[in-house]
């Protein structure tokens, strides 16, 4: 019998959190929706809303709830006046860091200098004595922050290249490039990685959420080092209309 692993990774929106209850009420069900039918292992999140006096999230509190004991929000960075970062959520024990992979100038031009992006780094093992790490990053958008963007893929870039994530490593997240850009982030590592995301009818975000628009594109991407003990039996781009994104959910199989 095969060993499976799985990760759902969403750009939740932040908008889905600070307009009202009956707005996030439907983020949380939509979360809810998708623990119970499909179970990930991990599951990753963009622009999470944090408190900014505890630094509490509900979003994560819902999770918690729903079994995943292990929990790491990165150290947020502002938008606009809400406090907003990556969060990863586990069944396994894990090991965190935050890695600084720019500096924030779209933060910076809102009034918050002095501000760093950052993506999250975490360590686990996986039945069978597997080691994996998983990345969670979301670049600086190219169209707000091009120097910012180059420099935090150009971070990325070395990160899976080093010592530390060149095997056993997925790097997930809302990447802020589409899929046909010249000197993608997806071409220049594509010797070291495989990577999935949507498709021209499957698309990882539209406008607004807008269900029928042409203002859409594949931003959101999965990457696995090709050098792993595991290879991907699954992935989907799940239906749902709650935030601007669509989630992710790739299922791994482990080399027995």
């Amino acid at each position: 019998m095969s060993v499976t692993f799985s990760i759902l990774f969403w750009n939740i929106w932040f908008h889905s959190q600070i307009e009202g209850e009956p707005r996030a009420d439907r983020l949380l069900n939509e979360l809810k929706r998708f623990v119970e039918q499909h179970e990930p292992d991990f599951i990753a999140l963009n622009e999470v809303v944090q408190s900014s006096q505890d630094g509490s999230a509900f979003v994560i509190e819902q999770l918690q709830k729903l079994g995943y004991t292990y929990t790491h929000c990165a150290n947020p960075g502002r938008l606009y006046d809400w406090l907003i970062g990556a969060a990863l959520c586990s069944r396994f024990k894990m090991r965190t860091e935050d890695i600084v992979i720019s500096k924030d100038s779209f933060a910076a031009k809102h009034g918050y200098p002095n501000s760093d992006k950052k993506a999250i780094s975490a360590q686990t093992a996986l039945p069978g004595g597997h080691d994996l790490r998983i990345i969670v990053a979301h670049p600086l958008a190219l169209i707000d922050a091009p120097k910012d963007h180059r420099i935090g893929m150009k971070k990325l870039n070395q990160l899976v290249r080093s010592e530390e994530y060149a095997k056993n490593t997925i790097l997930i997240g809302d990447m802020n490039e589409w899929r046909l850009i010249p000197g993608s982030f997806r071409s220049k590592v594509a010797d070291v990685m495989h990577s999935r995301t949507g498709s021209i009818l499957h698309p990882t975000w539209r406008y607004n959420a807008h269900r029928s628009t042409p203002l859409r594109a594949n931003l959101d991407y999965l990457y696995w080092s090709k050098d792993s003990d595991f290879t991907l039996k699954d992935f989907k781009v799940l239906v749902s209309d709650v935030s601007d994104h669509r989630p992710l959910l790739a299922t791994f199989e482990l080399a027995q």
